[in-house]
């Protein structure tokens, strides 16, 4: 299952949307307290987060993934940050999406991290 963490409303239905075309299941959260607080009463193989969120940002999110829940692959989205600005951040159960976001390119990320 994936958890899509989405303060903009069109854009996380938008994506939820895409993604169930494609066969995945998903839960949404507006924000990062609503993401921690869906982690803990479910298991996620991937979180597909926005950088910046209200009341908490999609990098201190990954950060307790990360610690919480190592298995859960990320996929950080954002349209402040370019991939080389996330190097150190990324290894092989993060990644990097830059905004906007091409439908066909997030689902082959998503393909492979639910395949890994």
């Amino acid at each position: 299952m994936i958890l899509l963490v989405e303060d903009e409303a069109i854009t996380r239905n938008a994506f939820a949307q895409i993604l169930s075309i494609n066969g995945h299941r998903v839960m949404q959260a507006a924000d990062g307290q609503e993401a921690v607080t869906l982690l803990e009463k479910n298991h996620f193989d991937i979180v597909i987060t926005d950088i910046r969120l209200p009341k908490l940002s999609g990098l201190s999110l990954t950060a307790q993934i990360r610690m919480k829940w190592p298995d859960t692959a990320v996929l950080l989205v954002s349209a402040y940050l370019a991939p080389e600005d996330t190097q150190h951040l990324l290894d092989g159960k993060v990644e990097f999406l830059s905004k906007p976001v091409n439908a066909n390119e997030m689902v082959a990320i998503i393909n492979r991290l639910a395949a890994a």
